[in-house]
């Protein structure tokens, strides 16, 4: 059963993106202008956002909802619940006219992560999860099991290809076991589609900001999934790394990073 809250959520994600939709397109008129800039478009889209967001919650809340950021991160807070929102994951990619990006949402109550959606508005999927209650893409439940041994797909973060040379045994991984890797500029869709099985396994060996992983944090442990640093523990909040996928992945990966750290 569906809960309130999360059909509150629903609708302020599926509104922020039709907005960010109608942006896209409409880019094409002004990209090849010279006096295009993209970070007032940011901007404009952002203050847009943030009022219709606004103006939804205060509808909600009668106006005890408290703005703790409304730049990179939509962050309000009511009581012992804060709202996480990333209007666009994969801006590089949104402003490049690449077709791979999504809006993130977790809600977070009394520091625990209840809620979370991930959405892509261009393909029009929707990935949810309620904490004790499984993951779901458009409706259907998700489960992180799939394992091959061949044709895995790993997603890194764009720091990875720096990893110092001591860390050539994973390098030595992807070529004996014929991994794809990818790097795609969306960190939430990477992480919902690890809870899909559309890829096996996401290496991050950079966080520096916890909020962009939020949402995907939760879809991947509702859909089965495990969340680690590169040693295998499960602290990988107080980690600079982080390493996510199924049990038999995670196994797999921790067996060639014993010297990572």
């Amino acid at each position: 059963m569906r809960s309130p809250m999360l059909n509150i959520a629903i609708r302020i994600i599926r509104n922020i993106g039709n907005i960010i939709i109608k942006n896209y397109e409409m880019q094409n008129a002004n990209i090849y202008n010279n006096n295009y800039d993209s970070n007032i478009l940011i901007k404009k889209i952002n203050k847009n956002l943030i009022n219709i967001i606004t103006k939804t919650f205060y509808n909600i809340y009668s106006k005890n909802i408290v703005i703790l950021n409304k730049e990179n991160f939509f962050i309000f807070k009511y009581k012992n619940t804060i709202w996480i929102i990333n209007p666009i994951d994969g801006i590089l990619n949104f402003l490049k006219k690449l077709p791979h990006f999504s809006i993130s949402m977790a809600i977070c109550i009394k520091g625990k992560t209840e809620i979370s959606l991930i959405y892509d508005p261009l393909k029009n999927d929707l990935f949810t999860a309620i904490r004790g209650q499984n993951a779901q893409l458009n409706g259907y439940k998700l489960r992180c099991d799939t394992y091959k041994k061949k044709f895995l797909i790993f997603a890194l973060n764009t720091n990875y290809i720096f990893f110092k040379s001591q860390n050539i045994n994973l390098l030595e991984l992807f070529k004996k076991k014929f991994i794809s890797i990818r790097i795609s500029g969306s960190t939430s869709l990477d992480l919902a589609y690890l809870a899909a099985n559309k890829i096996d396994c996401y290496i991050n060996n950079n966080v520096q900001n916890f909020n962009y992983l939020l949402a995907g944090e939760l879809i991947i442990k509702e859909a089965g999934g495990l969340i680690t640093n590169f040693i295998g523990h499960y602290n990988y909040k107080n980690s600079a790394n982080m390493l996510a996928g199924n049990s038999h992945i995670i196994k797999l990966v921790i067996s060639n990073t014993e010297n990572i750290l």
